[in-house]
């Protein structure tokens, strides 16, 4: 009887340690060309990174490799995959940011 105990707890054991290997990074440049608000972050004129991890409700943005800003929000389902990266905004702010060849995208307050 231990020796299926043992069994089911090594298989579990193998489960949890490849979980994270399910997850997935969307990475994405986007240039800005006028200023943009997202969470309480003010983001000028130019080159920035989006990262995200879909088991993950944050979004970080880099500037020059250094993260300026991580905001919450949560992952929504698109009809179909994105062709093309992309942010969408209300005036100023920043509402939703898509990344090329995902049906998911990362949908914020």
């Amino acid at each position: 009887m231990h020796f299926h105990v043992r069994h089911y707890l090594a298989g579990f054991a193998v489960l949890a340690l490849t979980i994270p290997v399910w997850a997935r990074t969307f990475k994405q440049t986007l240039v800005l060309s006028t200023n943009k608000t997202i969470g309480s972050a003010q983001l000028k004129p130019g080159s920035y990174e989006f990262t995200a991890d879909d088991t993950k409700m944050e979004l970080n943005i880099l500037r020059n490799g250094k993260i300026i800003a991580t905001v919450q929000g949560q992952w929504v389902k698109t009809p179909q995959k994105t062709q093309a990266s992309g942010l969408d905004s209300v005036q100023d702010k920043i509402t939703q940011v898509r990344f090329h060849g995902s049906d998911q995208a990362f949908q914020l307050p």
